[in-house]
């Protein structure tokens, strides 16, 4: 079982999809916020902003849109500990 060193609470964002609230780009706008405030984007500043500007720039695409929410979890699946404890960087907590 995974141990999570840390948590990004996506939750709320994708309620608010769900119901129509935002568009595909808002959300990907809110969620590079929510990088940059995160706790590890100072340790991970080079990773973490390129996800975060390819979220900026993301249009209504929501093949764009998936490919780089794969990276975002490619980056928080990172074991931190040679695979031997199962500690990894983050977990990103969706609705699904």
């Amino acid at each position: 079982m995974s141990q999570w060193q840390s948590r990004l609470d996506l939750k709320d964002l994708w309620t608010r999809r769900k119901e129509g609230k935002l568009t595909i780009q808002q959300l990907a706008k809110a969620i590079a916020k929510r990088i940059r405030k995160h706790p590890f984007y100072e340790r991970e500043e080079d990773t973490l902003e390129e996800i975060a500007l390819n979220f900026e720039c993301c249009e209504e695409d929501v093949e764009e849109f998936d490919n780089i929410l794969s990276d975002l979890y490619d980056w928080a699946n990172t074991p931190l500990d040679n695979n031997f404890g199962g500690k990894k960087m983050c977990w990103v907590a969706t609705s699904f």
